[in-house]
């Protein structure tokens, strides 16, 4: 008896050990899900009303100043640069001197050039009245010579056979003279194989030949003509003479001594009114960028000159890396900036640094909602709206147009008037 009572007392106290933990299980569970709830509940929310407004995406960068309307000066023939009369970045005027080269070899090539041109001249005019010129004179001369000698041997040979048959002269004269005739006859033919001869160098062909060579040998004189002429060069415009493309600031400028080839750059002239930004774009930017995109263009040297102006050209092709200053690929675009006025001309100088910023899209009537209400990403973002004649909110799909700083274009899913809602962001945690 003292066995069971034992047992069933400690079978008694380990059910309500069990229930007691059981029951504080609960209440923990409890507290727990009471302080997750409170915790939501007292999350602040915030809210925007969609209202139709005026919105822009905008994309910022940094470029210089190029030259935009440019006309290049290049060396007319290969030649030693004999003097300079110009400083990079200066202005210049049409015609003014920029470089004298000595032509010392391109004027001995000319000489050359004239006397081909006078030998093919000569050849050209002998052959358009090549019939009637003096070599086929000759010619016809010669057969007809050679035809008068052998009609004057048939006659004679005539005389001596009357002769011979009355028995008044010997044989062999008689047969010497036929042997004459025989050598006559070879001539007439060899003086009129010679006139077909003469008379076929002067056929259509030859002539057009002799033509041709004719005009290539004018072509060759006019041209180095127009080198010898260029031996001064000019300015071809008005504008500022600045460094060919792809030369540093400190590299050699075109000086007394210099070897020049033929076609080198000497230097480029920006006309004036005419000048551009020269920029890069990442990867991705590069296809939201398009040429007659707008531009303003300010700058640290400019003052408080705002210049505007459009987007010319954005490359196909990346820059080399070493040309994009990083291991991304870069892609160069132009804009360029529109007439300026003489005095922003005057503070707005080629090299100097720009800030570009593009216009990339403009709405006047745009509902926009604010960054931190998107949830989600395209195309499957999705905003919560407040059920207009109730509580709490509802999930709503929405498609995405452009962003901006101040929040991002929905293009479809929201109306006008509609109220998007979204958790303020958590504070700073207690210590």
């Amino acid at each position: 008896m003292m066995r069971a009572d034992s047992w069933n007392w400690r079978s008694r106290q380990g059910a309500l050990v069990a229930a007691g933990a059981a029951a504080a299980l609960v209440v923990a569970l409890g507290l727990g899900l009471m302080s997750r709830h409170a915790a939501q509940s007292t999350v602040p929310q915030l809210s925007s009303t969609l209202q139709p407004r005026p919105f822009a995406a905008t994309l910022g960068l940094v470029g210089a100043i190029v030259p935009g309307d440019s006309v290049d000066v290049v060396a007319p023939f290969d030649a030693v640069v004999r003097s300079v009369h110009f400083e990079y970045g200066a202005a210049v005027t049409a015609g003014q001197t920029l470089v004298e080269l000595d032509a010392s070899e391109v004027s001995q090539r000319r000489n050359e050039a004239e006397a081909g041109y006078l030998k093919a001249s000569r050849a050209a005019e002998a052959l358009a009245n090549w019939s009637t010129g003096a070599e086929a004179s000759r010619a016809r001369r010669a057969v007809n010579t050679a035809a008068s000698d052998l009609n004057d041997m048939e006659r004679k040979i005539r005389e001596v056979k009357g002769l011979l048959d009355r028995g008044l002269v010997a044989r062999g004269e008689y047969d010497g003279l036929v042997q004459q005739r025989r050598g006559q006859e070879t001539a007439l033919a060899a003086a009129r194989q010679d006139l077909d001869e003469v008379l076929a160098r002067g056929q259509a062909s030859n002539r057009r030949e002799a033509a041709l060579d004719l005009q290539n040998a004018r072509l060759q004189l006019a041209r180095l003509n127009g080198q010898m002429a260029g031996a001064v060069v000019r300015a071809p415009t008005d504008g500022i003479i600045v460094r060919p493309p792809g030369k540093a600031e400190a590299a050699e400028a075109v000086h007394a001594g210099q070897a020049l080839t033929r076609g080198q750059l000497i230097g480029s002239i920006a006309r004036s009114g005419g000048l551009a930004v020269a920029f890069q774009l990442s990867e991705t930017d590069a296809n939201r960028v398009r040429p007659g995109m707008a531009v303003t263009v300010t700058g640290p040297g400019f003052g408080d000159i705002v210049a505007s102006g459009h987007v010319s050209a954005v490359a196909g092709e990346a820059a080399p890396t070493t040309a994009a200053g990083g291991p991304l690929a870069s892609f160069p675009a132009v804009a360029r900036l529109d007439g300026l006025t003489p005095r922003q001309a005057a503070a707005v100088r080629i090299g100097m640094t720009a800030n570009v910023v593009v216009d990339l899209y403009r709405s006047p009537a745009a509902l926009v909602a604010p960054t931190a209400a998107i949830q989600g990403a395209a195309p499957a973002a999705w905003v919560r709206v407040k059920n207009p004649h109730g509580e709490g909110s509802r999930v709503v799909p929405v498609k995405l147009g452009q962003s901006a700083p101040d929040g991002i274009e929905i293009l479809a899913g929201l109306k006008a008037g509609d109220v998007v809602v979204w958790d303020a962001p958590a504070g700073p945690v207690a210590p």
